[in-house]
């Protein structure tokens, strides 16, 4: 069965840093990148915009699952505004295309502090941190899934932490979506 996993958690938080990382040190994986599926002029929820990005990033995961050599898709994303409505589209779309993949959703938290120290450490300005703080911050209050604190974990713990919840007995079977 193919494994398509999900990494989400506040705005600047370290998800594609951790994806990265686990990459590294997951075999049969592949990483999807969603942030320039997204990157358009204008930069803004037009629906024809919405549809190009749905429609790549279904093309990305889509050839990665599609691939023999791939068991994982590393995918990080951000739940926060219209981006949980396309996930919810990409996912039923990956389910009928690709039956035989499971869902496994990891949530990566830390402090505040140390959040805004890791989007300041990402060259992000004061402007975009607080947006993004505002915008994701308790997104994810409610949400049921295995959750890694990061706070003080380096990428390479990061990814060694979220192995232990991939390969954990207690996601067999579990329904995410």
């Amino acid at each position: 069965m193919k494994k398509l996993i999900l990494i989400c958690g506040a705005n600047g938080i370290g998800k594609s840093t951790a994806s990265k990382a686990l990459l590294s040190v997951l075999q049969k994986s592949a990483y999807v990148e969603s942030d320039f599926c997204r990157m358009t002029n204008p930069n803004d929820f037009r629906p024809a915009l919405l549809q190009m990005q749905f429609q790549n990033l279904c093309a990305l995961i889509g050839n990665a699952l599609a691939c023999p050599e791939i068991e994982y898709v590393i995918f990080p994303y951000g739940l926060h505004g219209h981006r949980k409505e396309l996930f919810e589209r990409l996912w039923e779309e990956t389910k009928r295309k690709f039956s035989d993949t499971c869902l496994i959703p990891l949530l990566l938290f830390c402090s505040p502090e140390e959040n805004v120290r890791r989007a300041k450490a990402d060259g992000r300005d004061l402007e975009r941190i607080e947006r993004g703080m505002k915008n994701s911050g308790n997104v994810y209050d409610a949400v049921d899934w295995p959750r890694i604190d990061v706070t003080e974990l380096t990428p390479d713990e990061t990814a060694q932490a979220m192995l232990r919840v991939i390969f954990s007995d207690t996601l067999t079977g579990k329904v995410w979506y």
